[in-house]
């Protein structure tokens, strides 16, 4: 299972999960994220905790909410877990221009007129 600061748990490989396999998962935060990843079930030993990774640095998105940040993690072929990538998903508004959006009009209706014919 995988811990995140500022979440619950969430299982992402099950007890006897094939591998090697990998999975993207999609947070959402607005500072560094903090996954620590630990066995679900009883493991015959003391320690349950597989390891804590930090994703960062993360910064708040343009209008002060959280940024979608997605990680990969993978189950190598020797069964060790693995965070391969992490990468934010920023959204870019680009305003078109008024002029293109009546040159695009004026060739649709010239495309129908030209289609009735």
């Amino acid at each position: 299972s995988t811990q995140s600061t500022g979440g619950g748990d969430m299982e992402v490989f099950t007890p006897g999960h094939q591998f090697p396999f990998s999975k993207m998962l999609t947070f959402y935060r607005k500072e560094n994220l903090v996954l620590e990843a630990s066995y679900s079930t009883p493991v015959p030993h003391t320690q349950t905790v597989i390891g804590r990774f930090e994703v960062g640095p993360i910064k708040p998105a343009e209008d002060g909410g959280s940024t979608k940040v997605k990680v990969k993690v993978k189950i190598d072929i020797s069964g060790i877990l693995i965070v391969e990538s992490a990468h934010t998903v920023t959204k870019i508004q680009v305003p078109v221009e008024e002029e293109k959006k009546e040159e695009k009009k004026e060739e649709k209706k010239e495309n129908k007129k030209e289609e009735k014919m």
